[in-house]
């Protein structure tokens, strides 16, 4: 199984070609945004990454992405697992995120869709929200225990 370890801004060629292969944004992001961010390295190859943006007490999870050679691995769920224990630790109670077409898999994560006009106002001044991922994308939450 893949180790994980925060990203430096020397991961952004692969991170940008990781999540520009999955087709999520990146018009948001540079070498010097990573924080917040998590990757997966195995074998001194990266294969997944996740970011978390931090507003007070509530967060935003995003560009979760697992390379093709090890999807269905566990590695998805692994990623998820670390960024809720770091939202745990800053102080986060709600955890949001956007998605297109994974909405099953973060249902199993325990996340639930919710209404768009639901999104507190630091979600929805996001890039992410207001314009980078279409209007269709699903928006979803998960409350997280203290």
């Amino acid at each position: 199984m893949p180790t994980l370890r925060q990203a430096t801004s020397d991961d952004w060629p692969v991170v940008r070609q990781l999540l520009g292969e999955c087709g999520l944004p990146v018009s948001d992001l540079a070498a010097d945004r990573l924080d917040g961010f998590l990757v997966a390295e195995d074998s001194n190859a990266l294969v997944g990454l996740i970011g978390l943006e931090v507003f007070g007490r509530t967060g935003l999870l995003r560009s979760l992405v697992v390379a093709g050679n090890v999807r269905s691995s566990g590695l998805g769920g692994k990623l998820v697992g670390a960024l809720e224990s770091a939202a745990q630790v800053a102080g986060i109670t709600q955890l949001w995120l956007l998605t297109v077409d994974a909405e099953r898999f973060f249902e199993r994560q325990g996340f639930s869709i919710v209404d768009r006009e639901s999104a507190p106002e630091q979600i929805r001044r996001t890039e992410e929200f207001s314009g980078l991922c279409p209007d269709d994308a699903f928006l979803m939450m998960k409350k997280i225990e203290r």
